[in-house]
């Protein structure tokens, strides 16, 4: 389990859905996603 999804929710996504979780728990850890490029923002 990690950001408290277990494994077989995670895994059973469909991509679009996993790809959104992944960027909003990434976000929980500070990260900066920017939805008009599509990626990370870099951290200064």
């Amino acid at each position: 389990m990690h950001n408290g999804v277990p494994f077989d929710v995670a895994f059973s996504l469909d991509d679009t859905m996993r790809q959104a979780m992944a960027i909003k728990c990434s976000e929980f850890h500070g990260a900066e996603f920017d939805l008009r490029t599509m990626s990370f923002k870099e951290r200064e």
